[in-house]
């Protein structure tokens, strides 16, 4: 069999590295995370409802399975490269958002975006990977996740004051625009290279694709992956409309909620970088999926109780996004040789997963109530701590 390809030594990331790949995901993920407050200013805007206007997060959401592209262009291009093309299609959709004069255009900009953070983040994943330490690479991994919580905290923040001042969507997609060229400049002139290159032409099939495939853990760390996330959908997508009903919360309460929400992801995503490597990758996995089983049980029980619930909900969240954070250090190293690969699997199975919670969630919720999806995410998020517990090995 041809070897596909060979690895010239990686330069190791520094402070500046660092910071360049924490810019360039804090602004895909803000792109990512300001349609779910902005949703109903951008339907009136383009004159649709809002059941229309949800189709962008379905497309978006929808676009990340598509990630195993992403990854294998990192194994087979190289990952700067590929993170470069990634960036070229978030500037392109930022351009046909900002042009848009009618839905269906908008939605194929905002379709472009959500396929260049498909491309984008597993290839930025796989390049801080192969350029650190198994022994130190979740604290890497870690601070790069910091961008979930920072868009959410600075950039959501900030384009939703400034499509407040505006009454226009344009102006986001010309800041996001800008903010993609200065990333882009960045990565081409602040990033190394020193990535993977191919040695031969082989066009019918990448070997690699079914090595991945066939290696048990991988398959387990993706079934992992799915029933976490699906557990979380299931809350997030109906948890607004139970603090409606039987809380009576306003919008107010419910925009106090998101951004403690944002502080509690911040917790996790440092916790983890602090922690997870010195309690073990797979430990912390574990650990923090039984603590978000253990909140998941209690959240129902929580109903009409303000107090109760803001602790129990927030233990949720500072659970989660540990044990998710947790998870991609364990990944990156199962399958060395294709890291690329092994890590957009799993961007592919979170997707997966957030389409199906997405119609799933409020299908409970109407029809059996909130402890039917309070129950159901619990048994999900201990499945996942299960199947990590048995099934997925440590790599490196």
């Amino acid at each position: 069999m041809i070897t596909p390809h060979t690895l010239v030594p990686p330069q190791s990331l520094n402070t500046r590295h660092i910071l360049i790949l924490l810019a360039g995901r804090m602004a895909l993920n803000t792109a990512f995370r300001m349609i779910y407050p902005l949703l109903a200013f951008l339907a009136a805007g383009l004159e649709v409802d809002l059941r229309t206007a949800s189709l962008l997060v379905t497309i978006q959401v929808g676009a990340s399975i598509s990630s195993p592209l992403g990854g294998a262009l990192a194994d087979w291009r190289g990952e700067r490269t590929t993170m470069v093309w990634g960036l070229f299609l978030f500037i392109l959709g930022a351009l046909v958002c900002a042009l848009a004069q009618s839905f269906v255009p908008f939605l194929v900009g905002y379709g472009i975006i959500g396929l260049s953070i498909a491309i984008y983040h597993p290839s930025g994943q796989a390049y801080a990977s192969a350029r650190t330490e198994y022994s130190r690479r979740g604290r890497i991994l870690g601070l790069m996740e910091l961008s979930w919580a920072f868009a959410a905290l600075f950039g959501v923040v900030l384009l939703t004051q400034l499509a407040e001042a505006s009454n226009a969507w344009a102006p986001l997609f010309w800041v996001l625009l800008g903010t993609g060229l200065v990333v882009l400049f960045l990565t081409l002139f602040g990033l190394p290279d020193g990535e993977r290159r191919p040695l031969a032409a082989q066009p019918e099939r990448n070997p690699i694709r079914f090595e991945v495939l066939a290696n048990p853990s991988v398959i387990a760390a993706m079934g992992m992956m799915c029933s976490m996330l699906l557990a979380a959908e299931i809350i997030f997508v109906v948890y607004a409309d139970w603090l409606q009903t039987d809380f009576g919360a306003t919008t107010e309460q419910l925009g106090f909620v998101f951004g403690l929400l944002g502080f509690v992801e911040l917790g996790g995503s440092l916790g983890s970088a602090m922690l997870v490597d010195r309690m073990g990758k797979r430990r912390s996995v574990i650990i923090g999926f039984i603590a978000t089983t253990l909140a998941l049980v209690a959240l129902p029980l929580s109903a009409g109780n303000w107090p109760l619930f803001l602790v129990v909900f927030l233990a949720f969240g500072l659970a989660m996004e540990f044990g998710i954070v947790s998870a991609f250090p364990l990944i990156s190293g199962l399958m060395p040789t294709a890291r690329g690969t092994v890590l957009s699997l799993s961007v592919a199975s979170i997707g997966a997963a957030r389409v199906i919670g997405s119609l799933t969630g409020p299908m409970l919720w109407q029809t059996f109530g909130f402890y039917a999806n309070g129950w159901l995410a619990s048994s999900l998020a201990l499945l996942s701590a299960v199947i990590c517990l048995f099934f997925v090995r440590e790599g490196e």
